[in-house]
């Protein structure tokens, strides 16, 4: 079960355990093909792009169409730390678009902010442990963030990680 916990007027931590090696969960969040599996999509968005360049100064970018087809959701940044399988420290922009119809945050103070998260993964007895640490530039950014339903999101997408995860550990 996920976790959420605002330690700081700057921080949201995410916790959850994973009935899987840490090199599974590592390849599933690093490996677009396994990403575009698992990551939540809001009902009738469908994936645009998946590009993810996983080294320190190499970009991603994952975008989304909303129902109507046009460009919904984008999110790009840059991988400041990469350490696997253990550790990812990047930045994180979001941008609304016009096919987002009302889907999630107001958009104005996500998108013109630039988040940092750093997800880290421990193992202990073939179950790991992620905690994701997203840090905002402010408080009003990062009750934007809560608010926008990602908890929501980010909890169903795992529950859809933990099913991947099953079929990958075969």
């Amino acid at each position: 079960m996920l976790q959420v916990t605002t330690p700081t007027d700057l921080e949201i931590v995410m916790t959850r355990t994973f009935d899987a090696p840490r090199r599974l969960v590592w390849d599933a969040m690093t490996r677009p093909e396994l990403l575009r599996r698992w990551m939540f999509v809001p009902p009738g968005w469908k994936w645009a792009e998946c590009e993810m360049d996983v080294r320190v100064g190499g970009k991603f970018r994952w975008a989304w169409n909303g129902p109507d087809g046009k460009p919904a959701l984008t999110i790009r940044g840059e991988h400041r730390e990469v350490s696997p399988p253990a550790r990812i420290v990047h930045t994180e922009r979001m941008e609304m678009g016009p096919g987002a119809g009302g889907c999630g945050s107001d958009g104005e103070a996500a998108d013109a902010s630039e988040l940092v998260v750093t997800l880290e993964l421990t193992e202990q007895g073939g179950r790991t442990h992620l905690k994701m640490t997203v840090l905002c530039p402010s408080r009003e950014v990062r009750d934007s963030v809560i608010a926008s339903g990602m908890e929501q999101g980010v909890a169903a997408g795992y529950d859809t990680l933990d099913e991947l995860l099953a079929e990958i550990g075969r």
